[in-house]
């Protein structure tokens, strides 16, 4: 596995931190169909929220999906971003920003 690089080629982060590219709820299904388009994997993702000039993490809003890579198989690349859908669906706050770390198989 190889990290993906999307910054540049893939849908625009609603914000950069530090270098790391954020998403709110709406960009980061935007980010989703664009890994879908490209058969890139979700490995995981960190909810935070900003705070004045703090990032401060969500722990309420941390998935992990490597557990995918032997459960699912040739079909992780699917899964983990069918579960990644189901993950940003569940959360209820749309201030939480998620940092994703994408992977390609």
């Amino acid at each position: 596995m190889n990290e993906f690089i999307f910054l540049g080629v893939g849908p625009e982060p609603t914000r950069l931190w530090g270098g790391t590219p954020l998403f709110n709820l709406i960009d980061g299904v935007k980010l989703l169909r664009f890994c879908e388009e490209h058969n890139a994997a979700v490995l995981g993702i960190e909810g935070f929220k900003v705070i004045g000039d703090k990032r401060v993490p969500d722990l309420g809003c941390i998935a992990d999906f490597s557990t995918l890579v032997v459960a699912a198989g040739e079909n992780f690349p699917e899964a983990s971003r069918k579960s990644a859908r189901c993950f940003i669906d569940s959360i209820l706050d749309d201030d939480i920003l998620l940092e994703f770390v994408l992977v390609k198989t």
